[in-house]
């Protein structure tokens, strides 16, 4: 029995003696040190706890929190932070060079001075223990546009005495002037400020202009009008005669032929009637012995654009055009002779393409501009090829003279008959947007030869020019001056610099 009682007492003594737990080794690496902890803990969770240790969002734990210790355990944290910079970048100005009739050639004015634009670009940053790791752009935006820098670049031609023959009219900012004898006596004919523009033609002796002006009365398109050219203080005369599109002197200064138009609602403004009136001009200047030679027609698919009239050298026929046509009207019986057809062009606009018209001075030939099909193009209204074309008054004859001269190649006699002269695009498959050269050939087109306006990368932007009384020099606008072109020596010299030149007449 004293066994058995020795035996429950060191049983129970076995049973409160708790447990012998050993501590365990760990390394934590936090915030750039490493420290060597012995813990008899259980988690990671209880040992960043025990010694003060808080997590970020975004910090990383190696183990995770819930794992348990063990002896020679490392564990690591990562401190993770994200932080938002803005850099700013300077966006260069460019520079844009102005051409102004204005100011004279080979001088700069400054329009406008130039500014530095601003791009500000935003990145997330990352980093890991203050280390970047992780750069990314989450936006840009110019927060202060570049401004150009505008430099105005003189092209006002230094203009020198030059002697002209004849009368040379121009239309400068809706205004009539004339040059007689020599550049420095040119005078303002008008003061209006009104010249549309639709007709400006001097007479054949040269001492009266025919014009017309835009007016602002409800459901009229314009006036037409008369200045006498020798007057020193000339009084615009009006004729009485409205809503004018064409008109032409009769080649003995005393007859005016014209066609009108009735306005409307819609682009362009006004419908062409395409027909003919002629009357007589009295000493008194009112025209007098109205007479309609044609009546007004539809013209066709784009009638509503009108027609254009040139009258022979002998004043017995007109050359008329339409967009799709050349023909002669008879004016003493009244009886139109189609000499040519051709596929009108489409502009998909309110405007349509009508060929120029020029007389032969022996009235046997006329040259104007012919729309070519092209092979290349399926719709021949589409074509973009257009030629110079001769075409006899009797409708017997016609040939082409130049090919792809474009649609304002506007060609014109010479005085004797002997040269042409007409127009060729620089782009001739844009002419209608293209700037032109001067070309000359001869009568029957061979000996062609063309010349570049002062400035050869841009060419003459409008397509109007004539030929001296002499036949000596041809005048043409550029940058809205007048130049001339002496064919004698091929030198080309400015004749007025008034800037804002847009139509020249020379008789």
């Amino acid at each position: 029995m004293a066994s058995a009682a020795v035996l429950v007492v060191l049983l129970g003594a076995c049973a409160t003696t708790p447990p012998v737990v050993e501590p365990n080794r760990v390394t934590l690496v936090v915030d750039g040190e490493r420290r060597l902890i012995v813990t008899e803990l259980g988690t990671v969770r209880e040992l960043l706890a025990a010694e003060g240790i808080t997590l970020g969002e975004l910090d990383r734990l190696t183990p995770p929190e819930t794992a348990a210790l063990r002896d020679g355990m490392t564990i690591t944290i990562v401190r993770v932070t994200r932080q938002t910079e803005t850099v700013t970048e300077t966006l260069p100005f460019g520079r844009q060079i102005v051409r102004d009739a204005a100011i004279p050639a080979g001088e700069t004015r400054l329009l406008q001075s130039g500014r530095a634009g601003v791009l500000e670009r935003a990145y997330r940053i990352t980093l890991e223990d203050g280390v970047v790791v992780e750069r990314t752009l989450m936006q840009e935006a110019v927060t202060q546009t570049p401004q150009d820098e505008i430099l105005l670049l003189g092209t006002r031609p230094k203009v020198e005495t030059v002697i002209i023959t004849g009368t040379l009219a121009y239309l400068n900012n809706q205004d009539a002037w004339i040059v007689r004898g020599s550049n420095r006596a040119r005078r303002r004919l008008t003061a209006l400020g009104d010249l549309d523009g639709r007709v400006f033609t001097l007479s054949p002796d040269a001492t009266k202009l025919l014009f017309t002006r835009a007016v602002t009365k409800t459901g009229r398109l314009n006036e037409l009008w008369l200045v006498r050219t020798a007057e020193a203080d000339p009084n615009p005369i009006p004729l009485n005669v409205g809503d004018v599109l064409w008109a032409g002197w009769h080649p003995d200064g005393k007859t005016i032929a014209w066609t009108t138009a009735e306005v409307v609602e819609q682009a362009p403004g006004w419908r062409g009637q395409n027909d003919l009136w002629t009357a007589q001009l009295t000493a008194q200047f009112t025209l007098v012995s109205r007479r309609k030679v044609l009546a007004a027609e539809a013209g066709g698919g784009y009638g509503w654009w009108g027609t254009r009239y040139a009258w022979s050298p002998d004043g017995e026929k007109l050359a008329y055009s339409q967009p799709d046509a050349v023909g002669v009207v008879d004016v003493r019986e009244a009886r139109r002779t189609l000499l040519h057809t051709f596929p009108a062009y489409r502009t998909y606009s309110s405007w349509a393409w009508n060929p120029a018209l020029a007389w032969s001075p022996d009235g046997h030939f006329i040259a104007t501009v012919i729309h070519a099909p092209s092979p290349n193009i399926k719709e021949p209204e589409e074509s973009p090829v257009f030629d110079v074309w001769q075409i006899a008054a009797t409708g017997a004859y016609s040939t082409e003279m130049a090919s792809e001269t474009g649609m304002w190649a506007t060609p014109l006699y010479a005085p004797d008959g002997k040269t042409l002269l007409f127009g060729r695009a620089l782009i001739p498959y844009k002419s209608d947007i293209s700037a032109y050269k001067l070309c000359l050939s001869d009568r029957d087109g061979s000996n062609q030869w063309c010349f570049n306006a002062p400035d050869a990368t841009n060419g003459i932007e409008l397509p109007f020019w004539r030929w001296s009384p002499d036949g000596q020099a041809i005048a043409f606008i550029y940058l809205n001056n007048i130049y001339l072109l002496a064919l004698q020596d091929g030198n080309v010299m400015p004749l007025v610099d008034d800037g804002g030149i847009t139509f020249v007449d020379w008789r």
